[in-house]
């Protein structure tokens, strides 16, 4: 019986810390992903330069960068005003020629930034290139004329994107939309 009493409150006691965490705190359980919503657009930060007061000689796009379902742009200073529209197809015209580009995908995303310089060129990166996300499959520099520099991103369904913004980076996370 004194063995027995004892025994019982042990096991009590490690049931009882069962629930709780390697360092004594309580167990937390597995969080669910938080649902993203479309970011149909943006302001300018309080960093972005005024285009006459911006680099003729840096673009002001330092990278473009796509990464499974995430497009990350980099600038040399702030983030600029951005658009973000789903279209029906991934095929886009260029800015200010016409020429068609078809990206790969069946949908497309066109992103639209506004705020750069018209004299000089805002992005020297990659025209094109591939992603290997299940929603984001190609995107291609598709103008920067006049100021206005965009990008079209061709999706395997209909897409939108959330967008975050920090320092001197956009983030283009694309998910599926209800259209």
């Amino acid at each position: 019986m004194r063995r027995t009493i004892p025994t019982l409150a042990l096991m009590l006691i490690c049931a009882c810390g069962a629930a709780n965490g390697a360092n004594g705190t309580p167990a937390q359980a597995t969080a669910s992903p938080v649902a993203l919503n479309c970011t149909a657009s943006g302001a300018a930060s309080a960093l972005w330069p005024a285009a006459p007061s911006a680099s003729a000689t840096t673009p002001a796009i330092v990278s473009a960068v796509a990464d499974g379902d995430t497009l990350k742009l980099t600038f040399a200073s702030g983030t600029p005003q951005f658009e973000v529209a789903p279209v029906g197809s991934a095929h886009f015209t260029v800015d200010p020629s016409g020429r068609p580009v078809d990206l790969a995908g069946t949908s497309g995303v066109r992103i639209v930034l506004r705020g750069f310089r018209g004299d000089v060129s805002n992005y020297n990166g990659a025209a094109r290139f591939t992603s290997s996300g299940p929603i984001l499959l190609e995107t291609g520099a598709i103008g920067d004329f006049e100021g206005v520099v965009s990008f079209g991103a061709g999706v395997s369904r209909p897409a939108c994107a959330n967008v975050t913004a920090s320092l001197s980076t956009l983030t283009f996370h694309f998910i599926a939309s209800g259209t």
